[in-house]
């Protein structure tokens, strides 16, 4: 009769701690379900930032929305046109003639969240000119905005996005810029009221 006492007791044992384990599971609180308290990512200025990821033919149409809208000039019209580079097409008056032109260019992120563009080719009518010289006469006879900088030398345009604050507070960096893989990425900074 003793091992049938001794397995009683072993069974008995087993069930009171199943029992227990039970119980315990079920009073323990858990995070399971619960959404912890996130922090806002806010930065030093006070701007919150968000990740926004585009398409060419998004950033194409915003872009000449812009130009169409916004940077009106009586002497040179033109669009954007974003494949495997960034494509500018349109007409400059020279000698009370529009004459086409068409502009090459490969975009490129700096570490800050600027774009350079670097030109590729620059044609203007049937002639393809030098670069550098276009150019330097971009820079003395066209009006641009003051973020975007021209370097005849370093035959580029440099976009400095961060000088740009929209009215509304909006401000933006360049995150990717890859037009092969359609990957084009910027931080929008939203200020907090």
């Amino acid at each position: 009769m003793k091992r049938w006492k001794v397995a009683f007791f072993v069974l008995a044992a087993i069930n009171l701690v199943t029992f227990v384990l039970i119980l315990s599971f079920l009073f323990i609180p858990t995070n399971v379900g619960v959404e912890e308290e996130k922090k806002v990512n806010v930065q030093e200025d006070g701007n919150v930032p968000f990740l926004i990821r585009t398409q060419k033919t998004d950033l194409t149409n915003l872009i000449n929305h812009y130009l169409e809208k916004e940077a009106q000039q009586e002497n040179l019209q033109y669009s954007v046109d974003l494949q495997e580079n960034v494509y500018v097409n349109g007409t400059i008056k020279a000698f009370s003639k529009d004459i086409q032109m068409k502009l090459f260019l490969e975009p490129v992120v700096t570490d800050n969240g600027n774009v350079q563009l670097l030109v590729q080719e620059l044609s203007i009518g049937q002639l393809k000119l030098p670069i550098s010289y276009v150019l330097k006469y971009m820079n003395n006879f066209y009006e641009l905005p003051n973020y975007v900088v021209v370097e005849p030398n370093e035959k580029r345009i440099q976009i400095n996005l961060d000088e740009v604050t929209f009215e509304n507070g909006l401000s933006a960096r360049a995150k990717s810029f890859d037009l092969k893989n359609d990957d084009i990425t910027f931080t929008l900074f939203v200020p907090l009221p």
